[in-house]
Order: structure tokens, then sequence, then C-alpha cells
């Protein structure tokens, strides 16, 4: 009789691991949950993420600069397309205290990698609903992002098309036929092209991994 109770508790314990397993399963595979974060965190996160927002966008556009004056909008879209990620990772591991995460995202990607996620696309709508209501952008947004138990805070600041951005962003009308070679063959789902001055183009992200709260 004895043997039978402990089988039997060993069976319901079993049972209630695999069912906890399960639960915990399903949770962490749940979409996050976002909301605009507190005016006092948003603060504090604008104060350390800028700056680093700011610092990740001048690196891009004066070696972009550079490139195009060297070797031309065809030979500067190669360049990018091989050191753009790991200038990204550079400047991500300068601030790795502070930040978990930097990356440019769009609704409207080129180097798939840069495709948003869940948390991206919620921040994307919201400058993507000003820009049809033909209201003023955000200056930034910061994001409060709950998932697993874990709470974590994002900055975004939008990225606007210059005139440097139109080489490779602008009309395929006037791109030259190597250019547009290059970038079917190195982007062939390429969706980011036929921009005009001062469009929005997508979001620098960056989350701020001092400020994740369990």
């Amino acid at each position: 009789m004895k043997r039978k109770w402990a089988i039997i508790k060993i069976r319901f314990f079993l049972f209630f691991i695999f069912l906890f397993s399960f639960f915990l399963s399903a949770h962490s595979q749940q979409e996050p949950v976002t909301s605009i974060a507190s005016l006092e965190k948003s603060q504090a996160i604008e104060k350390i993420a800028s700056p680093i927002a700011q610092e990740f966008q001048e690196s891009l556009k004066n070696i972009l600069t550079t490139k195009i004056k060297e070797l031309g909008p065809t030979g500067a879209l190669e360049y990018c397309s091989l050191n753009a990620m790991p200038l990204t990772e550079k400047i991500k591991q300068k601030h790795g205290s502070t930040i978990s995460l930097l990356k440019r995202t769009s609704d409207k990607v080129r180097n798939p990698l840069n495709k948003p996620d869940y948390a991206e696309k919620e921040a994307l709508e919201i400058f993507l609903e000003a820009q049809r209501r033909h209201e003023p952008m955000p200056a930034n947004y910061v994001q409060k992002v709950e998932q697993d138990w874990t709470i974590k805070y994002r900055y975004y600041k939008p990225i606007f098309i210059g005139n440097i951005c139109l080489n490779c962003h602008g009309s395929t009308s006037q791109m030259s036929p190597s250019l547009k070679e290059e970038l079917h063959k190195r982007y062939p789902m390429d969706e980011a092209t036929g921009y005009k001055l001062g469009d929005f183009r997508g979001l620098i992200t960056i989350e701020v991994s001092m400020f994740q709260e369990e």
C-alpha cells in the first residue's frame, strides 16, 4: 500500500512539473507587452541613449559621405553592405555596460537583419500614424517592454531621408544601371527605395540595459 501511494505521489509530482514547464514555455513564447514609459524613466533613459543615437547616426553619415566621394554610390553601397553591421556592433560594444541592443529598423527594410521585432513594430506604428495624419513626428519615444517577467526599456529615434540618402534610397529611375545591379545582387528583397527628401525612413533602437527590471 505504501509503495502504491509512493508511486502515485511520484506521478503526481512529475505531472505537476510537466504542467509548470508547459506553462513556462507558453508564457515565454508570448509576444511582449509594450507601453509608453513613465515620464521619470523616459527622461532618464533619453539622457543616456540620445548621445549614443547621435554618435551612431553621425558615424554612419560620415563614413557614407567619405565613401561616396571616394568610390561613388555603387562602391559606397558595397562598402556599407559589408561594414554597416560591424560598425553598429563596434559602437554597441563601446557602450556595452549601458546598452544591450543597438539597431536600425524600418517598415521597409533593406537588410533582412534589420527587420523589426514585435516591440519595434509597435514603436514604428506610432511614427507612421503621425505621418499618416500629417502630424509632427515625435522627437523620440521611450518604450516599456514586458516579457518573461522582465521589464526592459527601449529608446527610439526617428531617421529621416537626407540628400546623401537619396543616392541609394531615392527613385530607382535616377540610379545608374551599375547601382541598380549592385542593389539587386546584395539585397534581392530590398524594399527601401522610392523615398523623397525628408521622408521618414525608420528608427534607431537602443535598449538601455541598466534599466532592466525583474
